[in-house]
């Protein structure tokens, strides 16, 4: 971090001349200005993987705060749902949407998480279908771009990957693949053992002419790689992980502490039924009652102000955590404070912060659609036009009953995730329903509202016991079946 602190000092130290302090954000122009367009820096996998999924070492007691920034936007993101105006190419293009929703769901997950995620369309002729190969950044060595146009016209790849070749046995090959758009070449190369019969080196056509498609999240205009909502809050995350760790540490050391004030400890100790001189095994937890004479006094200690402290400095953190994400506030779960107002104005930028994470990921999708169809038009023998006139979000009236039932589902469970926390009025609740899914909700308010009472206090009847359940509706006979059964 010295690096850090010596370009701090120098960019912001008020005792410099005037002319190199009046505005840090300007510095003298270099020529030539050196740019960087290679793009080598790709995620820290193991990181990001880790702290979603509250693995990684050293940041386990802030994983909690680590999943809501990532999962909880997705439950409102629904799925593209590409319009076409050549009806057998939207047929097609449902088929795909019925197998790949969870697979889109992963796709944003890891874009948000990892910064970028790779996906590969192919067909299997060993299956018969068509598959999104996931790649992940951290496996992608090289980008090597267009100067012109600054789009990549070669993607490498370079893994090392682990396979069972037996009973118990394990054998980790390399394998580094070259994608341009004329062909590609899969190269292998053994590490500690032969490789297997089956893996040789071959090279083919590539017959749609796709490169792996970035799905890049908070990417500049000039860049491939994305980044990852973590970066803003991954120092914060570390810092909550150890404050916690040091108060969860004091905590379970400290043992109350009692303070007596006395003239004769042994006589003190002979008043309350201990040993002489046996103060070193006087057992604290064990006594509720204590004697004392005369000016005799006697008071537990108690780490009070140590545990405020870490508390106060637990909230700030988790404060500065939240407002540091991007992640509108209401969606971490936190109760909303304010006026009808300011609640509209979270309502609004909810909507705004979703439909943001969809439209940066309208490119990628459209490019993923246009090469699945190609190849299932291809490999069919199918006449088709799979150019995709636009990519539009939840279009529930293309899309089949399971795949409505599956998007309004997600959706229901970040609206659960917000109730459980208070942090949402059934007001809210409404709007953001009618913002997201226009003409699902009763025109009227009012309706919405008595619907949602009505179903918590079915909810609530349903998981009451029988008796209790009996007895608050006055109708036990009714709650048999004609032969006295329940």
């Amino acid at each position: 971090m010295g690096w850090l602190n010596n370009t701090l000092t120098t960019v912001f130290s008020w005792f410099k001349p005037k002319e190199d302090t009046g505005n840090p954000t300007k510095q003298t122009q270099r020529r030539p200005k050196n740019k960087d367009i290679t793009e080598y820096d790709s995620v820290n996998r193991n990181l990001t993987y880790g702290l979603y999924h509250n693995s990684y070492p050293g940041m386990k007691l802030s994983g909690a705060m680590a999943f809501t920034p990532i999962a909880v936007p997705i439950w409102f993101m629904g799925v593209p749902t590409p319009i076409t105006e050549d009806k057998k190419t939207q047929e097609i293009i449902n088929d795909i949407i019925d197998k790949f929703y969870r697979v889109m769901n992963q796709i944003h997950l890891q874009c948000h998480r990892d910064g970028t995620i790779w996906i590969f369309p192919k067909f299997s002729a060993k299956t018969g279908s068509l598959i999104w190969e996931f790649i992940h950044d951290d496996s992608v060595v090289d980008i090597i771009k267009d100067l012109e146009t600054g789009e990549p016209i070669e993607i490498i790849t370079d893994e090392e990957i682990i396979i069972t070749t037996g009973e118990n046995r394990t054998a980790t090959i390399r394998r580094k693949r070259y994608y341009t758009k004329e062909k590609i070449a899969v190269r292998w190369i053994g590490g500690t053992t032969s490789l297997p019969e089956r893996l040789k080196d071959l090279s083919f056509r590539n017959t749609i002419g796709a490169l792996p498609i970035p799905f890049s999240n908070n990417a500049d205009a000039d860049e491939v790689r994305g980044h990852s909502d973590y970066e803003r809050i991954v120092s914060d995350l570390k810092d909550y992980h150890d404050i916690d760790l040091k108060q969860s540490t004091f905590l379970a050391k400290f043992e109350p502490k009692l303070a007596i004030n006395v003239k004769n400890v042994n006589e003190w100790l002979n008043n309350n039924g201990e040993e002489e001189n046996s103060l070193s095994t006087l057992e604290i937890f064990e006594r509720d009652l204590l004697f004392l004479v005369d000016e005799e006094k006697a008071q537990y200690i108690y780490p009070a102000t140590a545990y405020q402290a870490y508390d106060n400095t637990l909230k700030r953190k988790y404060r500065k955590i939240v407002e540091g994400s991007g992640v509108p506030e209401m969606l971490w779960g936190t109760k909303m404070e304010g006026n009808h107002a300011s609640a509209q104005e979270q309502m609004n930028n909810v909507v705004k912060f979703v439909e943001e994470k969809r439209d940066q990921k309208n490119a990628s999708y459209q490019k993923l659609f246009e090469a699945s169809v190609a190849l299932i038009l291809k490999s069919t023998m199918t006449d088709g036009d799979s150019r995709i006139i636009a990519i539009e979000w939840n279009s529930l009236d293309a899309l089949s009953d399971e795949i409505k039932a599956k998007i309004i589902k997600d959706f229901a469970q970040g609206l659960a995730f917000l109730v459980d926390k208070a942090s949402i009025t059934k007001e809210m609740m409404y709007q953001l329903w009618d913002k997201m899914f226009p003409g699902l909700v009763p025109e009227d308010f009012e309706e919405f509202k008595i619907g949602i009472s009505d179903m918590a206090k079915h909810r609530q009847f349903v998981n009451t016991d029988y008796a209790t359940a009996a007895d608050m509706t006055g109708m036990e006979g009714e709650l048999q079946d004609d032969e006295g059964g329940v």
